[in-house]
C-alpha cells in the first residue's frame, strides 16, 4: 500500500489537508480561557439571528485577530455567514467563525453576514463546549465584571 505525504492544499497552512476529507476534526475558537466548539455554535444558529456587520466595525475586530492574509485568495466564494456570540454584560462581541471570510469581504468591499448568538445560546454554546461547572464560572465571573470603556470596542478583551 501506498502512503501519500499528506499536504495542505495552495501549500495553505489554513487550507484543508490533502488526503484527510473523511477525517473530521474537531474546530475551535479559543479566546482567554472560554472555548467555543465552532459545530455546536453553527447547531445554535437559526435564520432569525442572521446580521450584516458594520464594515467599521468588523475593521476593527480583524486588527485585534489573527488573519492568515495569504489565505484569502483561497477561499471560495460562497462558504456562508460566519457566527458571532455576545458576551455578558456589555463586555462584547466575538466573531467566532469567519474571520478569513470577514477579512476577505472587507477587502473585496462586499458586506458580510453573521449569525449572532445572544447571551443565552452563547452561554449554551459554552456549556456545551467546556461543561458547565467551567462556562458558568467564567461567565460569572464575565457578568461581574464592569467593562473598561475600551473593551467595548470590538475586538476588546474582558478585564478582571
Amino acid at each position: 500500500m501506498l502512503h501519500q505525504k499528506l499536504r495542505h492544499q495552495n501549500n495553505c497552512i489554513r487550507c484543508p489537508i490533502l488526503g484527510s476529507e473523511d477525517a473530521a476534526g474537531e474546530e475551535w475558537y479559543q479566546f482567554l480561557a472560554l472555548r467555543f466548539d465552532i459545530r455546536i455554535a453553527r447547531q445554535l444558529c437559526r435564520a432569525s439571528m442572521l446580521h450584516r456587520v458594520d464594515a467599521h466595525d468588523m475593521h476593527s475586530w480583524l486588527e485585534a485577530t489573527q488573519v492568515e492574509r495569504a489565505h484569502l485568495d483561497h477561499l471560495p466564494l460562497d462558504l456562508g455567514p460566519g457566527v458571532m456570540v455576545t458576551l455578558p454584560s456589555g463586555c462584547g462581541r466575538l466573531i467566532i467563525d469567519g474571520n478569513h471570510r470577514a477579512a476577505r469581504a472587507i477587502r473585496d468591499g462586499r458586506e458580510f453576514l453573521v449569525y449572532l448568538l445572544p447571551e443565552k445560546e452563547t452561554r449554551l454554546l459554552l456549556q456545551r463546549s467546556m461543561g458547565y461547572v467551567a462556562a458558568d464560572h467564567y461567565w460569572k465571573r464575565l457578568t461581574e465584571a464592569t467593562p473598561h470603556p475600551d473593551d467595548l470596542k470590538p475586538g476588546g478583551k474582558p478585564r478582571g
